[in-house]
């Protein structure tokens, strides 16, 4: 195995490349330190975001099904969304769970954060379990939103991350970071 450390590289100029809805994408140049190297990198810019792991009280997950225009597919997932500018996370994590399934809970807690993917992306993901959820109201849907909402056992979950029945990766977090809370095990709730 190398014991060869890879270094930090140098950023230097960057420039706006696009412009999109929720996120923005920079050109960023960078040089190695030692020999020289040097490259144009692309890099999204965008809000942190929001993974709502509720549990009811009787301890059933809330997953909501919705069509994502990447895959062109339906995908299974936990609540979840971008945090607004200025809102702490667990706040977020809340809206987006009353927003998408009009669930409320009794208590949330901050549970993990990870970065989504640091080859491309600056921000991070956080995940806030919602324990004692009940419903209290209908959805609050954005515009392009079109959500099913249904209760699974955490053991159906646990199955349907496994076996693909759950395919979006933040989702698939949720899920192992529920199941090390669950289990007693320590998560990561520090500074990543």
């Amino acid at each position: 195995m190398s014991e060869r450390v890879p270094s930090l590289w140098v950023p230097g100029d960057e420039n706006l490349h696009a412009q999109c809805k929720v996120y923005d994408v920079y050109k960023r140049h960078y040089r190695h330190p030692g020999d020289g190297r040097s490259g144009d990198f692309y890099i999204i810019h965008c809000n942190d975001w929001v993974q709502t792991v509720p549990l009811t009280e009787d301890g059933q997950v809330i997953l909501v099904r919705q069509y994502r225009f990447g895959t062109q597919a339906l995908s299974w997932e936990v609540p979840g969304g971008i945090i607004d500018d200025g809102e702490e996370p667990v706040a977020a994590g809340l809206r987006e769970l009353v927003e998408e399934t009009g669930y409320r809970c009794k208590t949330s807690r901050l549970l993990a954060q990870c970065y989504p993917n640091p080859a491309l992306q600056e921000n991070r993901t956080f995940f806030v379990l919602a324990e004692g959820c009940t419903l209290h109201s209908g959805q609050n849907l954005d515009q392009h939103e079109e959500l099913e909402v249904k209760l699974f056992p955490v053991a159906e979950v646990s199955r349907m991350a496994r076996n693909g029945k759950i395919s979006h990766a933040l989702a698939i977090n949720s899920v192992f970071f529920l199941e090390s809370y669950l289990a007693g095990q320590p998560v990561m709730t520090g500074q990543v």
